[in-house]
């Protein structure tokens, strides 16, 4: 029971939907109809404005397209016979048309002017302009055939000064549209500029700030690298300083048996003979290495064979402390510092990493060589 009530409420609301639709296909088989009397009878104005009825709409209702194809190009070539004019002329004038209609108007043929305007509307039936001289030139055509028409009892002529004053107004209106829209255009240009102006502005800044931020990232890097190498050379120093302090602090040298002097000896005379084969043969690195190791060697034969000490390794600030405060004789001052200069090139030669130049092999050989003859002189 229940589900045939159901049934029966939804029919009865289908109902005026059904009805409703049917109302419109009939009015649209009605105007279709309409549209094809009057297509046959040769009044295609009027059949037109059916097709266009039922174009908007249903726009695949049977023929419609094919009846509004012919009766436009009827109209095109029957326009064009009127004014005179070819159809294809008339299919390209677009607005020229209007101007066709204006000048037929004022001249008073109204019914070949009814048929420009018409020919305007064909193509844009939004056109008020159009529209609104073809009711003129029906008021017009009713006059000449009616001379006069009675309106409240006073007869209703058409002055020519209102026409006139009618087409300025809408002039007027279409010219204050233009100029408003020129209006709305330029603001909108305006703003566009404005915006790109400021965006142009906010990339310069922020190139600006990328490139002060890359300036503040160098300099604190580089600051970075001071700070770092002042670092380490301040930890280098401290450690050759406490290195330093420590082996001042102690004792120089360590103590050496006397059987040792004949090895430092015999060493001692190698390295001299070494150094004599580089220099005769150019080869001045291998010869300032010799000369260095023979005045140390012979030094530390001397300090073993009178103190029974000799130098520590490395070399070499004892090897002076320990000359200084052991051997006692008049010219000790003298090749004191011919030993110092020795170890002062040893050292300048190390720190730069670099053989030894001729100059240097020649000179640290002289130095060595006179090293050599103040030692033997004390020696047995």
């Amino acid at each position: 029971m229940g589900l045939a009530v159901l049934v029966c409420a939804a029919l009865l609301g289908q109902a005026p939907l059904r009805a409703a639709v049917g109302d419109e296909r009939r009015a649209l088989a009605l105007h279709y109809y309409r549209a094809i009397v009057y297509f046959e009878a040769g009044r295609y104005d009027q059949a037109l404005s059916e097709l266009r009825t039922v174009a908007e709409i249903d726009p695949q209702y049977k023929f419609v397209q094919r009846y509004l194809a012919k009766t436009m190009k009827i109209l095109q070539v029957h326009r064009a016979e009127v004014l005179g004019i070819g159809e294809r002329e008339v299919k390209e004038a677009g607005t020229d048309l209007y101007f066709v209609g204006k000048s037929l108007f004022e001249k008073g043929d109204y019914r070949r002017a009814a048929e420009a305007f018409k020919a305007v509307l064909a193509q844009n039936p939004a056109d008020r302009f159009a529209n609104y001289y073809v009711r003129l030139c029906e008021e017009a055509l009713g006059e000449k055939i009616e001379t006069v028409i009675e309106t409240a009892g006073e007869p209703y002529t058409i002055d020519e000064t209102t026409v006139l004053e009618r087409s300025v107004a809408y002039m007027k209106d279409d010219i204050e549209e233009q100029k408003e829209q020129m209006s709305f255009y330029e603001t909108r240009a305006e703003r566009r500029f404005q915006r790109d102006e400021t965006i142009r502005k906010k990339e310069k800044l922020l190139e600006r700030q990328e490139a002060l931020f890359e300036e503040e990232k160098e300099d604190y890097l580089a600051e970075r690298r001071l700070s770092k190498r002042a670092e380490r050379i301040s930890k280098q120093a401290e450690k050759w300083r406490s290195m330093r302090e420590r082996l001042e602090s102690k004792e120089p040298g360590m103590p050496a048996d006397l059987t040792e002097y004949p090895v430092f000896v015999n060493r001692a005379e190698q390295y001299y003979a070494r150094m004599e084969e580089a220099l005769r043969a150019s080869r001045w690195h291998s010869a300032g290495l010799n000369a260095i190791s023979t005045a140390v060697t012979y030094c530390d034969a001397l300090l073993i064979y009178h103190h029974g000490v000799k130098s520590t390794h490395p070399v070499r600030g004892n090897l002076m402390r320990l000359l200084k405060d052991k051997i006692r004789r008049a010219d000790a001052a003298e090749y004191r510092e011919h030993m110092r200069a020795i170890l002062s090139t040893q050292v300048l030669v190390q720190d730069e990493g670099r053989p030894i130049r001729r100059s240097e092999a020649l000179f640290l050989a002289d130095k060595a060589k006179k090293v050599v003859e103040w030692c033997r002189t004390s020696l047995p």
